[in-house]
């Protein structure tokens, strides 16, 4: 399993004793970022999100949102689903309905018009478990006791699964993957380690399936990371090609994934 990822373009950093340096960087073009999903919930609901921002240069403190895109959602069979802006670069929509019934034999197709450059990917449903139970640990010695959560599943006989799993809690938001590759058809688990996390406190752990062009993406960037906190698009991203392209520039590709998954999700309270 890998742990939490965020996103880096360049960390240069010149301290002295009492003065700060601020170098002039070479800071490349501002590019798109989009985190966007479709994702089937157990009750059989459709949630979709893609949230819209542009990269920075590096002393730019404050998220850039883009608010004015066009979004749609195109089904294999010609149905097109705008997806509407919310706010701070969020557009979301409990449509199109992904259907469950031979999941592979309907794709869907998402477009972005961001002021004329139009960016496309093409996903299918991937399939996954629900999580099964929750146990939980208390690890000292090392000065603040650290609470380990580790959330149980079995995974399914066919070999090739991967999974994306996110901890949320009030303070705390991490992600986590996995795959197969060693515990194919056996029972499974995620573990998430936090610190100064109180008993009572309420908690959700979900399950996504992905699959492994996702599960590659999103390893690349734990590699980069230094395993900081955050959600998955919490600063800017590292040059690390996802699965969008720009099909009007093909030079001016974006940074980002879109994904089409079935979610479970269990509620645990920390004890």
């Amino acid at each position: 399993m890998k742990r939490i990822f965020i996103y880096l373009i360049a960390l240069i950093a010149v301290s002295s004793c009492s003065d700060v340096i601020e170098l002039n960087l070479n800071n490349s073009d501002s590019r798109l970022v989009i985190d966007a999903v479709m994702q089937r919930n157990e009750s059989g609901t459709t949630y979709t999100r893609i949230q819209l921002t542009r990269s920075a240069g590096f002393y730019d403190e404050d998220l850039v949102f883009v608010n004015d895109a066009t979004i749609t959602i195109t089904d294999s069979e010609g149905t097109v689903t705008p997806i509407p802006f919310r706010a701070d670069g969020v557009y979301d929509t409990s449509f199109p309905f992904i259907r469950i019934n031979n999941p592979t034999d309907v794709s869907y197709t998402l477009s972005i018009n961001d002021n004329g450059d139009i960016y496309t990917a093409t996903e299918v449903l991937q399939q996954t478990v629900p999580l099964t139970e929750v146990e939980q640990e208390t690890i000292s010695g090392f000065g603040d006791d650290i609470t380990e959560i580790t959330a149980f599943f079995n995974d399914p006989p066919e070999e090739g699964n991967f999974y994306l799993f996110e901890y949320l809690d009030g303070e705390n938001d991490e992600v986590d993957i996995g795959d197969d590759e060693f515990t194919n058809g056996n029972r499974s688990q995620t573990t998430f380690f936090l610190e100064e996390l109180e008993a009572g406190t309420p908690t959700t752990i979900t399950i996504e399936g992905i699959d492994q062009r996702c599960y590659n993406f999103y390893e690349t960037l734990l590699q980069q990371s230094d395993g900081g906190g955050g959600g998955p698009f919490a600063t800017q991203p590292a040059v690390v090609r996802g699965n969008i392209v720009n099909i009007t520039n093909t030079d001016r590709f974006p940074f980002g994934y879109f994904r089409i998954s079935e979610v479970f999700e269990i509620e645990y309270t920390v004890q």
